[in-house]
């Protein structure tokens, strides 16, 4: 959970603190698995909500049916804030 720890530390400078949004584009298995994983952006920059993202990502399962899935790969969005 270091990129956890980065992001809050990170997000005490940024603009609007405690938030971050992190979008990942991921290829989707026949089982609903997501893996190859990519960050495609980032807000605030630097302040490592990406590489929490990817993290998340790598737990993350999706239906068949999901209509974000386009030739086999799904972007997934990922927003974080603090309490």
């Amino acid at each position: 959970m270091l990129a956890l720890a980065l992001f809050l530390l990170a997000a005490a400078d940024a603009r609007d603190p405690g938030q971050g949004r992190a979008s990942v584009d991921c290829q989707v298995l026949a089982d609903g698995r997501v893996k190859d994983c990519r960050l495609v952006s980032e807000d605030p920059t630097g302040a490592n909500v990406g590489s929490f993202a990817l993290q998340l990502a790598r737990n993350t399962r999706v239906t068949p049916d999901d209509r974000r899935i386009r030739s086999g790969r799904i972007v997934l969005t990922f927003r974080m804030k603090l309490p």
